[in-house]
């Protein structure tokens, strides 16, 4: 504090100092309040009791069907593009992508991380190396632990690669 020969000129530094004080001393206990409430928020979320999960095992499942809001595969370019659109409130799950020459035999070609959400989402697989023939695709939903969940219906795509037609692809599905 400043002594000033005035007494108003005294009073008025004082003041702006307790200001300053009260100041500091407000955000200080900003920090702390804004401490505690995370530090509580973080005790409670990771002191709740787990909840059980209950397994669903593949053979109660074998023909559950995939409930997806699209699903379509084509063929363009030298590739086969497959995109499904899940409904909303879909679990964590594994997307096992599987491809087949004779509807009968399937091999896994590619795995897509499903995210569980509140919204419809978009998920895509490219088949950069496709069979040369008819081919089907289907689509297989995967819990964490490994148990199978529910499968898509099979996509046909057909590749047309002669000399005077331009590659296309159908989009058919067919339920077993």
């Amino acid at each position: 504090m400043k002594i000033n020969s005035t007494k108003n000129t005294i009073i008025i530094e004082e003041f702006y100092d307790v200001k300053r004080a009260f100041a500091k001393l407000v955000f200080i206990g900003f920090q702390f309040i804004l401490l505690f409430l995370l530090v509580f928020a973080t005790i409670t979320t990771f002191a709740q009791a787990p909840t059980a999960a209950s397994a669903i095992t593949t053979t109660e499942n074998q023909g559950k069907k995939l409930d997806l809001v699209k699903q379509s595969a084509v063929f363009n370019a030298g590739k086969v593009y497959i995109n499904w659109i899940a409904k909303s409130n879909a679990p964590d799950c594994i997307y096992v992508i599987e491809r087949s020459d004779n509807q009968m035999e399937f091999e896994p070609v590619g795995l897509k991380e499903g995210i569980g959400s509140s919204l419809e989402l978009l998920y895509s697989w490219v088949d950069n190396k496709p069979a040369t023939s008819a081919t089907q695709y289907r689509i297989k939903q995967i819990d964490n632990e490994g148990a199978l969940m529910a499968q898509s219906e099979t996509s046909n795509v057909t590749v047309a690669t002669s000399a005077g037609i331009s590659d296309r692809s159908t989009k058919t599905a067919s339920r077993k």
